[in-house]
């Protein structure tokens, strides 16, 4: 089988690949850099593809799809697939994706609830800049801080990672919730609480912190609006690490600079450098989000670790096997519509 890399982030993957893949696999490298003529070349005789996410952006590769005529499968190093159209790809192409980044996602998620009942980035600030206002030794409520023993976290989108999660959230004596399309028949391990999408106002209720890790797709576009958002407690936090698009930017724009919630975790956004190519550092919203006291803003980088990318090449090499084997790979998402 012939295996083509496309983009410098497959690097990290590619002593994993080596080990895990036979022989038999054939594994050669892509990088936009190289331009159009050297794809053209590699991608003709390509079985299978991994599909980093600087081929993505610089790349062009979708294009010189119609050129891969014995391509089978595209791999993605990642979970979400929701870019893809399925009408631009071949019928009968394979799309997969991949697990092992829940394990420092649900790391992030964690601090970021620690982080911000704590209150501790403005209390460092406050600090670091020669301010004694939040003194352990004062007695004033409000300069105190909160905990996170005893506390509700919802997570909507019970999937890997929010199993990490709520290990990691039971751990600190939290109760947790989750949510899922449909609700399971017994209630999963480390939850407390089962429900489907239609008991969402019971899990936004109820919970101290509203962790996003549900896919992006045509129910779950805009999920978190004004509407929802008010259902929410005005003590409450909610933290994404799903996609931008899952919230309505300017409704939680407005909650959050009017505190009528307490405050958010933002790891994925609206605007990318992809996204907006005429700026180079672009905004990640066209609202001002920076200005914000009540966020944690990071670059969408939650998952990223060395770790995380070891672990990722281990759930790729079992997706090829079972393709190799004419088994259904657990990565597979859907096929290609194009031509049908």
């Amino acid at each position: 089988m012939k295996l083509l890399l496309l983009g410098e982030k497959c690097n990290p993957l590619l002593p994993g690949l080596k080990k895990g893949l036979e022989e038999s696999w054939n594994i050669s490298k892509w990088q936009p850099s190289e331009g159009p003529a050297k794809l053209s070349e590699l991608i003709k005789n390509a079985d299978v593809i991994i599909l980093a996410g600087d081929a993505l952006m610089y790349g062009n590769v979708f294009s010189h799809l119609h050129e891969a005529k014995n391509l089978q499968l595209i791999q993605v190093p990642f979970a979400g697939t929701e870019w893809i159209d399925k009408n631009l790809i071949p019928s009968g192409i394979m799309i997969a994706n991949c697990a092992g980044h829940e394990i420092p996602i649900s790391e992030y998620i964690i601090s970021t609830v620690i982080a911000l009942t704590l209150d501790l980035l403005r209390t460092e600030t406050g600090f670091r800049n020669g301010s004694w206002e939040r003194t352990g030794t004062l007695s004033d409520p409000d300069t105190m801080h909160g905990e996170v023993f005893g506390k509700t976290l919802g997570i909507i989108g019970y999937g890997l990672i929010g199993i990490e999660t709520a290990k990691r959230a039971k751990s600190l004596g939290m109760k947790v919730y989750g949510i899922n399309r449909k609700a399971k028949a017994d209630i999963p391990k480390f939850l407390d609480w089962h429900g489907s999408i239609d008991e969402l106002d019971k899990l936004l209720k109820e919970s101290d912190y509203i962790v996003l890790a549900c896919d992006l797709n045509e129910s779950s576009q805009n999920l978190i609006n004004k509407d929802t958002l008010k259902k929410m407690k005005k003590t409450s936090y909610l933290i994404n690490v799903s996609r931008g698009n899952v919230c309505n930017e300017e409704d939680l724009y407005n909650h959050l600079k009017e505190s009528k919630i307490a405050g958010a975790a933002i790891d994925t956004w609206w605007v990318y450098p992809y996204t907006n190519k005429d700026i180079k550092n672009p905004r990640p919203s066209k609202f001002p989000f920076q200005d914000l006291k009540n966020i944690i803003m990071t670059p969408h980088n939650s998952a990223h670790t060395m770790e995380s990318d070891e672990r990722r090449a281990i759930s790729i090499v079992n997706n090829l096997k079972d393709f190799e084997n004419g088994i259904e790979p657990p990565g597979f998402v859907f096929y290609g519509n194009a031509g049908k």
